[in-house]
């Protein structure tokens, strides 16, 4: 095995937060264009689970040799349902567009927790 230095980590990780600024702002652009033509309900950090979803695998690959997206997915699975089930017993009727939007909030939560989560991970195993 191959010791990766300090160095190499700390630069994807600043290359993975800086990445993350530039596809927001590149998104919030792209969408505030949109929006003159055709009004929809996109923020730029809807993206955030999908792009923080490849950053997690990435940095798992790369330190652990196997990857914690499948583990960190099925975790978002379960919680998907707990909180489909919690929303039945509030609401008594599924509303889909407003059940999906919250969810979707949440996930960008939850991927962000992950994704620090996979940063002290592989920063206590190599730093």
């Amino acid at each position: 095995m191959i010791k990766i230095s300090p160095f190499h980590f700390l630069t994807v990780i600043l290359v993975q937060v800086v990445s993350l600024f530039l596809i927001t702002f590149i998104a919030s652009i792209l969408i505030k264009l949109i929006n003159h033509f055709k009004k929809i309900t996109l923020r730029s950090n809807d993206l955030f689970p999908i792009i923080l979803s490849y950053f997690i695998y990435e940095l798992s690959i790369d330190k652990h040799e196997i990857s914690f997206l499948p583990i960190i997915w099925v975790i978002m699975i379960v919680i998907g349902i707990l909180y489909a089930i919690y929303y039945l017993i509030k609401n008594s009727h599924i509303n889909p567009i407003r059940f999906y939007r919250m969810f979707w909030r949440l996930a960008i939560i939850y991927f962000f927790v992950a994704w620090v989560t996979t940063i002290f991970i592989c920063a206590v195993k190599y730093l």
